[in-house]
């Protein structure tokens, strides 16, 4: 790390004359272009959607490399889509990033005037530099600046953690007065130790500045069930302590002694004396920073390599923008908490699906848990009933229009507002907030009854400024103004097939992923054991949007992908088309969008993936007792398994699935296809 601390700029001589005049001392962090690299790359990682701090414009980050970020806008991707530009995105490269941090560190507070060299992308560079934990944006005379945030030593910790708590200790057991310190002690060594403990409090929250007790935390904390939970949370309130333990996932990879360097470097950056007034020395950095990480470790926050091991809740919490990989994970332990079994390819292939697009219906054998696992899912994300993030809608059997869903107006004139209706209300007025819908036992009525219109506005899907706005669900004259479908509505239907529910017509199957649950673990007790409970998280519900709606936005950076789901899709049309159940372009595209997804989010490898489309995009087309129907439904098993099938070797179809290449469509095959050889009919939704 030293000779990293030694590099300066070599570009040109006004570079070097910019670097001169950034202060008395030259600071480390800035003229290291190999850890601003570094941190920039990590940071472009994490984040998918960059908004511009004016407009709140997005920018979608969707690829990153080592010498840059590809960047996506709305107009870049309207005017590729127009044929104006060979590609949807613009390339920012960290060289660029670096020109505009010098620039934003010689003026300390940077508007988009003070970006001279980097001018055209300072909207984009101000909001990206903005995500970094140590730095802020504000308002002032209706322009936005952005500047590093300040901190005195007194906000970081002298005393060790073990210290602080036994002060903690005192002040609960013997009714130790903190104001008192100085008074109580004569022994130098013993007082300063007990007033760096009391230090420590303050940063804790547990004393207020004038060293008054906090009874509501105190109390807190000797009730917890878990005191290292509960510090963890008041070491994460706490403003410094918070900028050091977001930046450590931006260094996963470094060393122990990279870390603490870097830290320090950081510390040194931000960090002026109890009085505000000089910088804190390089000594003093690091013993306070290595005291920082040490309270992270004693408290089970990191390990003893000083990397995290709390993994619910990522990075800045301003933003709430989470790898797909860690809610997936979420997703899982949450639900597994409430006692609900499922594999975690399930849970992949549910955020991929509603990752797809927002509906999706799931079918299933009463009992196995389809209305929980919706409920648990949008709990685990903080969406509830009580907040109107979540809500349950039972679909009744004499729905035949969308009044009941959506509203109507009264004999009086007036709107009355279906439950719908509501949740977009509520959704467009807090665009940031995921909000589920569960449709339960929507086949109840007849779905194209009640429902085909709203799948209609769904399909009119557009971007507009950035953000997918659709045609009204309502008229105007009927509602009184426009209300579209939000992005950040999702909406589930739960489905039962039986003697008293309808079946789906293809419009509404092509317009949904249908993903069955009939398998049930009797025998997992696992939620009964002593654990932490998995409390919910915030996210944005950008974590949750789709970035394309057209294949045209998807293809340049996915190719292979694409023309490798087309190539199968077309095996699978030529067996279709004897039935008339062939897909259309609607179809091809969702489904290339799922593969994609999963693809950069290395979730599940081609075929596990494709699986999972054949299962709920292709499959729940077929039905029928014409003997064309038998025929297709074989050709589908052989396509998944590779094995030719007659009427002699049904019944070692179950010999089939281990090698198949498809194993999860080939075991729903070989029900159908028994079905229909008991029954002289089939379906999907019989199979089960």
């Amino acid at each position: 790390m030293e000779h990293l601390l030694q590099k300066g700029d070599q570009k040109s001589g006004n570079d070097q004359q910019l670097n001169l005049n950034l202060d008395q001392q030259n600071n480390p962090l800035n003229e290291n272009d190999e850890i601003l690299t570094h941190l920039f790359y990590k940071l472009a990682v994490y984040y998918k959607e960059i908004k511009t701090l004016g407009t709140n414009k997005p920018n979608w980050i969707t690829k990153v490399d080592q010498k840059g970020v590809f960047v996506e806008t709305s107009r870049s991707r309207e005017k590729h889509s127009k044929g104006e530009r060979k590609q949807p995105y613009y390339y920012i490269t960290f060289e660029f990033l670096l020109d505009a941090w010098k620039e934003f560190y010689a003026v300390k507070t940077a508007s988009a005037n003070d970006f001279i060299k980097t001018r055209g992308r300072s909207s984009f560079v101000m909001a990206f530099f903005n995500k970094l934990p140590f730095v802020e944006s504000f308002e002032k005379n209706n322009s936005i600046y952005i500047k590093l945030k300040e901190f005195t030593t007194d906000q970081l910790p002298e005393a060790s953690l073990e210290q602080a708590l036994s002060l903690l200790d005192e002040i609960i057991h013997d009714k130790l007065d903190p104001k008192t310190i100085s008074q109580l002690y004569s022994d130098d060594a013993t007082k300063r130790l007990k007033l760096r403990a009391r230090q420590g409090l303050k940063i804790l929250g547990f004393l207020t500045d004038d060293y008054q007790v906090q009874e509501q935390f105190v109390m807190g904390y000797s009730t917890a069930p878990n005191k290292d939970l509960f510090l963890s949370q008041k070491i994460k309130e706490s403003p410094y302590l918070s900028v050091i333990f977001n930046l450590l996932s931006l260094l996963n990879g470094q060393s122990r002694a990279d870390k603490l360097t870097i830290l320090s470097e950081i510390g040194m950056l931000l960090v002026r004396n109890s009085l505000g007034k000089n910088q804190m020395l390089k000594s003093v950095a690091e013993y306070r920073t290595r005291n920082i990480l040490n309270w992270f470790k004693n408290v089970g926050m990191v390990d003893e390599e000083w990397n995290e091991l709390i993994q619910e809740e990522m990075l800045y919490p301003n933003n709430n923008s989470y790898e797909p990989k860690v809610i997936i994970s979420h997703i899982d332990n949450y639900i597994s908490s409430k006692g609900f079994y499922f594999e975690k390819q399930e849970i992949i292939n549910l955020y991929l699906s509603l990752r797809t697009k927002p509906f999706i219906i799931i079918s299933g054998i009463s009992g196995t848990g389809k209305t929980m696992i919706v409920k648990w899912f949008a709990e685990s994300f903080g969406a509830t009933k009580e907040n109107g993030q979540f809500q349950l809608i039972p679909v009744r059997p004499d729905w035949s229009d969308g009044s009941d869903l959506l509203g109507y107006r009264d004999i009086k004139g007036e709107f009355i507002a279906g439950p719908l209706t509501k949740v977009l209300k509520a959704a467009n007025g807090n665009p940031d907030k995921p909000y589920f819908v569960l449709l339960d036992e929507m086949n109840l009525a007849r779905v194209e009854y009640y429902f085909s219109d709203f799948l209609s506005v769904m399909e009119s899907r557009e971007w507009k400024d950035g953000k997918l706005v659709t045609h009204s669900v309502l008229q105007e004259d009927i509602l009184g103004e426009h209300l579209g479908i939000p992005e950040n509505v999702f909406i589930f239907g739960t489905v039962n097939m039986d003697e008293t529910t309808f079946p789906f017509s293809k419009k509404v199957l092509d317009r949904a992923n249908t993903i069955e649950f009939n398998r049930v673990v009797l025998n997992n007790f696992s939620f009964l054991e002593d654990h932490l409970p998995v409390e919910s998280i915030s996210i944005n519900s950008s974590n949750l949007v789709s970035r394309f709606l057209h294949i045209k936005e998807a293809y340049e950076e996915n190719k292979d992908i694409v023309h490798n789901v087309s190539t199968e899709l077309m095996k699978i049309n030529g067996i279709l088309e004897t039935i008339g159940a062939h897909v259309g372009y609607r179809v091809r595209d969702e489904v290339c969008f799922y593969m994609i997804y999963n693809h950069s989010a290395g979730l599940m490898d081609f075929n596990e993936a494709f699986d999972y489309q054949i299962l709920q995009k292709i499959l729940p087309r077929i039905a029928g007792s014409d003997y064309r129907v038998y025929q297709v439904i074989k050709e589908l098993y052989t396509y998944c398994t590779g094995i030719k099938i007659n009427d002699d070797n049904l019944p070692d179809l179950n010999d089939g699935f281990s090698e198949a290449s498809y194993p999860k469509s080939a075991r729903k095959i070989a029900e159908m296809l028994r079905r229909y050889d008991v029954d002289g009919f089939t379906s999907f939704w019989l199979g089960g």
